[in-house]
């Protein structure tokens, strides 16, 4: 993880335009963003933090499965599940996936988003009684066209989840990550695994902006519509 501290909002948004300019040229699949109200935070996943003792999907999906009747009749659907952890994940499973991240249940998967301005309406949305540096990072997973993977290491996984049924995932333009070994399903910490890579993939970039920012960057993202009800459905 390669860390810049950058003086003002601005200076992010010529950033950001160099990087796409660098991925048009090299054929780079996609850019992912993520905003943080605070800097000195670690990449945790919220089943890091809430249920740090399930450390396999198979843990993870045994867990969800026991909350699934609570969770159906609120979100007006019953999700068809199997009783043991699907492989590959199906369909179905990926938008029971995308909506436990999305309202407030632990998730192994850490999101991101197709655009920085989302990501920095995350980073400011909430005013911090102290004045904390804010964080928006910048993933790029496949910066020279292809990817490399170990069977007896943990890498990061970017699962496809076109799904359409969860609002706020289409209109945060979601992508998500999780940091495992595909070989035997174990997880683990995207924070460890990027303060470690040394490889040539999974490039993460961390920009520091000051939180004194937040009037300038919650003012424009309005403008172009970036805002708590588009986003978060209130």
């Amino acid at each position: 993880m390669r860390v810049f501290n950058l003086p003002n909002w601005e200076a992010l948004e010529k950033v950001v335009a160099s990087k796409r300019r660098w991925a048009l040229q090299n054929t780079v699949r996609q850019l992912l963003f993520r905003g943080q109200r605070c800097s000195d935070w670690r990449l945790e996943t919220t089943l890091e933090r809430e249920l740090p003792s399930i450390h396999t999907c198979e843990g993870y999906y045994h867990e969800m499965l026991t909350r699934k009747a609570k969770i159906d009749p609120n979100f007006g659907k019953c999700w068809n599940l199997p009783p043991v952890c699907p492989k590959p994940a199906s369909d179905e499973y990926k938008e029971y996936l995308v909506y436990l991240r999305h309202y407030g249940h632990p998730s192994p998967l850490l999101d991101w988003s197709l655009s920085e301005d989302v990501a920095a309406f995350f980073a400011f949305q909430k005013p911090s009684a102290v004045n904390y540096n804010v964080a928006i990072f910048l993933y790029v997973g496949f910066p020279f066209g292809a990817k490399f993977f170990h069977p007896d290491e943990f890498t990061i996984i970017s699962p496809k989840c076109d799904v359409i049924g969860v609002s706020r995932h289409v209109n945060q333009q979601s992508k998500y990550t999780v940091c495992m070994n595909e070989e035997n399903g174990s997880l683990s910490s995207h924070e460890e695994y990027f303060q470690k890579n040394e490889r040539r993939q999974d490039l993460l970039f961390k920009y520091v902006i000051p939180e004194t920012e937040r009037d300038n960057v919650l003012q424009k993202l309005n403008s172009k519509g970036i805002t708590a009800h588009r986003l978060l459905d209130e």
